[in-house]
């Protein structure tokens, strides 16, 4: 448990170290040569020290001591950077393509009053779309892609339950979606300080939610491969 605190605080530490250079990196300016090279150190900087982070929380929780899971992240750095960016491609292109289909979304509708004979709304189709690529985002790509870090971490190949294909997705909507909405809320306020006020408390508590969240899934992910080895064992 000490351990798993310790953790925890590094991690958290982690992130807010994250959003400072990420904030530091948005205010750079590019219009010189070595601003732009300055510009790109920061960003690789920022990738390397996502992927270690975060690779480092799926080694603590199989291996349960801090110095080892940072070690473990750091020697299998390249593989989780190419991991990462190669998530970020399949991201953007979900992304496109969800926002390519509005023109098919309104020609299937127009096809579809035609032969039916009944108005078919375009904007029913399109929200039909929509929704299929939001649980290929959020459910189908996540089940697919979370593997791939604890596998290039603890070097073996990661048994998926039934249970673990529920315990994922919630807990990736509750990391990551749910901050997201939580930032993005702005409600009605009367004077600018009750603004900054609200959003001040809705970023932390974004924040730590998304950290909270983010740890569970790597403890979630974690426990399940430790279930199906003592299984095994006991075989």
């Amino acid at each position: 448990m000490r351990s798993t605190g310790l953790f925890a605080g590094i991690h958290l530490a982690g992130n807010a170290l994250l959003l400072w250079l990420g904030y530091i990196w948005l205010g750079m300016g590019e219009s010189r040569s070595g601003a732009l090279v300055e510009s790109l150190a920061m960003a690789v900087l920022l990738v390397c020290l996502t992927c270690w982070l975060y690779g480092a929380s799926f080694a603590f929780f199989t291996e349960r001591r801090v110095m080892a899971a940072f070690g473990t992240a750091l020697r299998r750095l390249i593989p989780l950077v190419l991991a990462a960016i190669a998530v970020l491609i399949i991201y953007v292109l979900l992304e496109r393509l969800a926002a390519a289909m509005d023109d098919p979304g309104f020609r299937l509708a127009s096809w579809l009053t035609m032969k039916l004979r009944k108005p078919v709304k375009p904007a029913t189709v399109q929200g039909i779309f929509h929704a299929f690529f939001w649980v290929v985002r959020w459910i189908v790509a996540p089940l697919l892609l979370l593997p791939i870090a604890p596998a290039i971490v603890s070097r073996g190949r990661r048994r998926r339950t039934w249970l673990y294909c529920l315990e994922a997705p919630v807990l990736l909507l509750i990391a990551v979606w749910v901050p997201l909405k939580l930032v993005a809320w702005v409600p009605h306020m009367k004077t600018f300080n009750g603004e900054m006020t609200s959003f001040v408390l809705r970023a932390a508590a974004a924040f730590l939610l998304f950290v909270s969240g983010w740890l569970v899934l790597a403890f979630v992910t974690a426990q399940a491969k430790s279930r199906n080895a003592i299984v095994r064992g006991r075989r």
